[in-house]
């Protein structure tokens, strides 16, 4: 009798029913942030996302309530998972398990809000002009909860992109799609379609190939340029990807002209890339002010690093496979880092009586000039198993408990089983299903480990600073030579220790007697312990 009067008198049977009685349960929670008073939340929005009798406008202004008091909390979680996600650990899980399930409820509840505008329910009328920033907000939140998937190296599902187009697709229907919004306080403007490209574009940059921190600088960065992307409903030049709004599934380059569909949209890098373009050239000329980094944890090279990643995979030529994999059934040796990979590989001794040409082949005057210096190994090499090979990658499983330091952007030495040397690659791409799974890609199969004197730049090159005050120390680091690497703009390529890149630098390879010196040209990307970049031989001086 007491539901059925309830019912009769118009009244929701929710503790959530209204914005006041939401205000009055949000007062209750504890005091500063936890995972606790986010899981709590969380559940609310699962319930109000799901009771069924809400007017429209009630629903959404619950929401919006539940979103600002979740707000604080997810940013200090999630700040807090970033500082610790190389720690596995079972906090660090629990925060990300918290997150990705607020963040999809949040998402779901805000769509669902926006479908009970198109349905028409009780309240329509009073939410025509928050529709907008509804479905803004909702794509969003399901933005974040797939970056903390891409953190994790987690598939992001086929079925997943399904609610998102149909989302979208209502916004372009109610013509809303374009519309100018604020999503959140002191942010800039966005838009619907502004939001879906946000979460396309990451996808189509191959996140997977990205250590997190480069992963959270990419976000940044198509948050504040991906607004500008070319967009299309017809096939163009300049939108070279496209995905169908109602059959769902992610986007795809599309190799050959596709007819055009009603449900079918283009896009592209397009304005974005020329964006992305200027700003590399600030951080080139270190001339990129304090409020364009992206946040101060984040050096120029890094930029740079990331910004040539998203040039590359969303250009209308995007990277693809270039060599067949084969299936193989095998153990390889791993060990990663610049310095233990240094002591694997051919390494140069000084006074040995080598010679290391232009091209890069190794002459000497004896035959066991080259060895490999297993006994100074500074850690132990771990077993993976090959699954498959190419001529210049392999994938390779990670048995369990091993590779806890493997994320994409690693430096790693690789010994096949039965061979007597070591190749030079980098980890490019990590998934976690059933099992992890590595994909390595091999730059050298031939690196030679030398040492480089910095002479420095120009007129300020240490040997004139010696020989005029008497007191100048020279600085050594060490390099792997990248023989039979892909060249870039016709330079040999060589990998340096850590933020020891300076355009136009001269170094000295240290070989005694057949000592060349070698120019620093082009930086081509930034790890964390190395930089690979490209460089040109100098010729010896006269006499």
């Amino acid at each position: 009798m007491l539901d059925w009067i309830k019912q009769f008198s118009g009244k929701l049977d929710h503790p959530l029913r209204d914005a006041k009685a939401a205000q009055d349960l949000i007062a209750e929670l504890p005091k500063g942030v936890s995972i606790e008073s986010l899981e709590q939340i969380s559940h609310w929005v699962e319930s109000v996302k799901d009771t069924p009798g809400f007017a429209c406008d009630d629903r959404l202004a619950v929401i919006r309530l539940l979103d600002q008091a979740g707000a604080p909390h997810a940013d200090f979680l999630f700040n807090e998972f970033f500082s610790r996600i190389h720690q596995l650990e079972k906090r660090t899980r629990s925060i990300w398990d918290v997150l990705c399930t607020y963040w999809g409820r949040l998402a779901e509840a805000y769509a669902g809000c926006v479908a009970d505008f198109e349905h028409g329910e009780k309240g329509a009328n009073k939410v025509v002009g928050d529709m907008p920033l509804a479905a803004a907000r909702a794509l969003r939140a399901a933005n974040r909860r797939f970056k903390l998937r891409h953190l994790r190296f987690v598939r992001i599902d086929a079925a997943e992109w399904a609610p998102l187009y149909r989302l979208y697709a209502l916004t372009e229907l109610k013509r809303f799609d374009d519309s100018s919004v604020v999503a959140y306080a002191r942010e800039v403007h966005t838009t619907v379609r502004a939001e879906l490209q946000k979460i396309i574009l990451l996808y189509l940059a191959a996140p997977h190939e990205f250590p997190p921190a480069q992963l959270e600088l990419s976000f940044r960065v198509l948050e504040r340029f991906a607004i500008s992307a070319a967009w299309s409903r017809v096939p163009q030049d300049d939108c070279n990807f496209v995905f169908n709004l109602s059959a769902g599934g992610p986007p795809a380059h599309m190799p050959v002209k596709e007819a055009a569909g009603a449900s079918r949209r283009f896009i592209g890098g397009g304005p974005a890339l020329s964006k992305l373009a200027e700003l590399r050239q600030l951080c080139e000329q270190n001339m990129l002010s304090e409020e364009q980094r992206f946040g101060k944890e984040f050096s120029p090279a890094q930029i740079i690093t990331v910004i040539k990643h998203l040039q590359r995979y969303l250009s209308v030529a995007p990277p693809h496979r270039r060599y067949a994999r084969a299936r193989a059934a095998a153990q390889v040796s791993v060990v990663h880092g610049l310095k233990p990979i240094c002591q694997r590989v051919t390494k140069i001794e000084l006074g040995s009586g080598v010679a290391l040409s232009e091209d890069m082949d190794l002459k000497a005057k004896t035959a066991n000039i080259m060895k490999l210096v297993a006994e100074e190994v500074e850690s132990t090499p771990e077993t993976w198993v090959q699954k498959d090979q190419s001529e210049w990658g392999l994938g390779a499983d990670i048995p369990p408990e091993l590779g806890k330091w493997a994320e994409p952007g690693k430096l790693c030495g690789i010994q096949f089983n039965g061979e007597k040397f070591w190749c030079v690659g980098i980890v490019r791409r990590i998934d976690s299903d059933a099992t992890l799974h590595c994909g390595i890609r091999i730059f050298s199969k031939r690196p030679v480990s030398v040492w480089l004197r910095v002479l420095g730049v120009g007129e300020h090159q240490a040997d004139n600073w010696a020989s005029s005050t008497g007191s100048f120390s020279f600085d050594y680091l060490r390099a792997i030579m990248l023989p039979d690497a892909l060249k870039s703009h016709d330079h040999p390529v060589m990998i340096l220790e850590n933020k020891r890149y300076v355009p136009g630098q001269l170094c000295e390879v240290m070989m005694g007697e057949h000592s060349r010196q070698i120019k620093l040209m082009e930086f081509i990307e930034e790890g964390e312990d190395y930089v690979r970049a490209a460089f040109e031989w100098q010729q010896p001086a006269k006499g």
